[in-house]
């Protein structure tokens, strides 16, 4: 049997999630093109669960759900853990299941389980506890794709609570239960085609992680472990799938702006898929990735006007606000930036609910997943050692930033900039393939090209005050100019001294990274 076939085998759960409105719901389920992949009529049920964890979310910390759900007349003890399964593109999760007589935990089951244990050692069984609940109205179908595949299709309608507190969801549910993973990313695909519903990571037990939080955090990036053995192609399709997985986790915070690294992190995300398509553009057929590209760097640019008043408001502006303590002109511009800046956030939060952002996503994941740079199988490039291409691929960005960085003192702004550029592209390709060579030869490096990105990110920063400032004051007329061009000359001579000690710095941060030796 295909190993990419049968999903339930061994506990393994293939599943993409999506949001979106009733109203898509309704738009769906007349579509003829849906109906036509189902053979029966939906079937109807009402679920209601309870999920557990400890008092300081041990549970969630490691990324396992556990629930017991009443599902008609039987109870069914379940625990969800991710898996790192290379043919689930990022979308896999290890799940184990029990009859139970109630809606109670039984403990007994997760310790006769040596593997639940090993994932639950340290955790306190005494101290695992009811923390939230569901009720959901689902609509489940059974979907039928040429070529024999099956995929399980539930939606989902209702909410997950915590006392008074809740949250409310709608969104479809697709499993693999036969066939390919491809055919699973096809069938999405066909969905996304008629309604604009957006992949997303959002689980019940994130939102329910998320109430007992009281708040939607920021996720790191994180870099998959790789073995010595694995091909170019591997590091490409791990590194596209895990940067989307970053991108999608950041969302939520971006839509409750509950902290500005959210928009920072997405960003980030984005910026990694296009370098990494980039990095490996020579082994990838001509018109397979050039329109993914595109659309990542659109989304990137949407989020960079939110960016860049986070930074001028709370890294450079505020210092100055405390030190000016009442001062008109500065709390003047302090309030036009803010409104700016929500502004740039609203335009933020419409791209991430707009049906051209939810195209972009599955793009993403189809690409990553069972692009056509695949068809046919990859190309001979890409069958090679990672090791092999990655030499290639660092030695010819270490080659151009070295390039682009020579003389630093006296480079221009528009220069800069294009170093900037360098040292960012040359740290993702580091970073994508550090996992393949050993941690102290890779350590040296990377913390060099992170104090020269940082550098660097201190002077933009302070380039990009002023051009801000200088768009705030072409946006008024009399008298608020006169505030914003006083506001401004006390913003410049704050950092007046901060610009001599950031250039000192880029010399001392650009010396240390010559003498870094390359690891590859």
């Amino acid at each position: 049997m295909n190993d990419q076939q049968n999903s339930a085998i061994n506990g393994l759960e293939i599943e993409l999630k999506f949001e979106l409105s009733p109203s898509e719901v309704q738009k769906l389920c007349r579509a003829p093109q849906f109906k036509a992949m189902q053979k029966a009529r939906a079937r109807g049920m009402t679920l209601r669960a309870t999920y557990f964890d400890t008092p300081e979310h041990d549970l969630a910390k490691r990324k396992l759900a556990l629930r017991v759900r009443q599902e008609g007349r039987r109870y069914v003890q379940c625990l969800k853990a991710q898996s790192d399964n290379v043919d689930g593109a990022g979308f896999a999760r290890r799940e184990w299941e029990w009859p139970v007589g109630e809606m109670a935990l039984d403990v007994a089951v997760l310790k006769a389980d040596a593997e639940i244990k090993t994932l639950l050692k340290g955790v306190k069984f005494g101290q695992i506890q009811p923390i939230y609940a569901t009720d959901i109205k689902r609509q489940s179908r059974d979907l039928h794709m040429p070529g024999g595949a099956l995929v399980q299709c539930d939606i989902d309608q209702g909410r997950v609570y915590l006392g008074a507190e809740e949250s409310l969801l709608c969104e479809l549910e697709l499993e693999l239960k036969s066939g390919s993973v491809a055919d699973l990313f096809r069938t999405a695909s066909q969905i996304v085609d008629i309604v604009p519903a957006r992949l997303s990571n959002r689980t019940k037990a994130g939102r329910g992680a998320n109430l007992a939080r009281g708040a939607y955090g920021w996720v790191h990036a994180h870099h998959p472990p790789l073995s010595q053995g694995v091909c170019a192609e591997d590091v490409l399709r791990t590194s596209v799938m895990e940067a989307l997985q970053h991108l999608l986790s950041n969302e939520d915070c971006v839509l409750q702006r509950c902290d500005i690294e959210g928009v920072h992190q997405m960003r980030i995300a984005l910026r990694r898929m296009r370098s990494v398509i980039t990095a490996f553009k020579k082994a990838l057929p001509k018109g397979t990735f050039e329109d993914l590209s595109a659309g990542l760097k659109v989304a990137g640019n949407t989020l960079g006007p939110a960016r860049d008043w986070d930074v001028f408001l709370h890294e450079i502006l505020s210092p100055v606000a405390a030190g000016f303590e009442q001062d008109d002109d500065v709390s003047f511009m302090m309030a036009r930036a803010v409104l700016r800046q929500n502004q740039a956030y609203a335009d933020v939060q419409e791209m991430i609910r707009s049906p051209h952002y939810a195209r972009l996503l599955m793009d993403a994941a189809v690409w990553g997943g069972v692009g056509a740079w695949r068809e046919g199988g990859p190309s001979g490039k890409l069958k090679r050692s990672a090791q092999y291409v990655a030499k290639h691929v660092l030695q010819s960005r270490h080659a151009r930033l070295l390039e682009a960085g020579d003389g630093v003192e006296a480079l221009s702004i528009h220069e800069r900039h294009a170093l900037r550029i360098a040292v960012k592209k040359a740290r993702y390709a580091a970073a994508f393939f550090a996992e393949l060579y050993d941690r102290k030869r890779t350590k040296p490096y990377l913390k060099s090209l992170k104090g020269l990105q940082e550098s660097l990110g201190h002077l933009n920063d302070l380039a990009t005050a002023g051009r801000l400032m200088e768009d705030l004051i072409s946006k008024e007329r009399g008298a608020a100019v006169s505030k914003l061009n006083r506001a401004s000359g006390k913003v410049e001579g704050w950092y007046m001294h901060a610009h001599v000690l950031h250039e000192k710095s880029l010399k001392n941060a650009w010396h240390k990274f010559k003498k870094s030796k390359p690891f590859w």
